[in-house]
């Protein structure tokens, strides 16, 4: 039996081409939905804060409009990503929450809040440090990775809100 050379450092960052028959790119697909201007950061405070209201959503986005915030709340309700959460007190809103399908999110979310303190940390930071997400959240890191944190074997699936 012949041995397989070891792959160069360029070929072991290169996946190599899908085993299965792919009809479409799905970052492209993702992109459909993900990819409209403010969805990230609406679903940003969706997941991060556990009251995110119509009015938290609108006053953490400076710009947004509240026209544009329905029609991304609707896309989003639709896509299954969200839903109104139970429980409000009588008179107020019901605040939004990530359903299960959203909560596949957070490693997304995560992925952009790495790329963020790792590369622009004068941005992020009023000491301009960069930092790692396990250092900023480090109760949080299972949640926050899903299915992709390896440290442990009893993943985070659900938030309790």
């Amino acid at each position: 039996m012949a041995s397989r050379a070891l792959p160069t450092d360029s070929e072991a960052r290169i996946p190599g081409p899908p085993e299965v028959s792919v009809r479409a790119c799905p970052i492209a697909a993702s992109l459909g939905t993900l990819g409209r201007k403010w969805t990230l950061t609406i679903l940003r405070d969706i997941a991060f804060f556990p009251n995110a209201s119509f009015s938290l959503i609108l006053r953490n986005n400076p710009g947004l409009r509240q026209r544009t915030l329905s029609l991304r709340l609707k896309q989003l309700s639709t896509e299954e990503l969200i839903e109104k959460g139970d429980g409000a007190p009588k008179g107020r809103p019901r605040p939004y929450r990530l359903t299960d399908k959203g909560l596949q999110l957070w490693p997304i979310l995560t992925s952009l809040m790495q790329f963020g303190m790792q590369n622009y940390p004068e941005r992020v930071f009023a000491d301009g440090v960069a930092r790692n997400v396990e250092d900023v959240y480090p109760a949080d890191t299972a949640l926050l990775l899903g299915r992709f944190d390896l440290r442990t074997p009893n993943r985070a699936r659900r938030v309790s809100r």
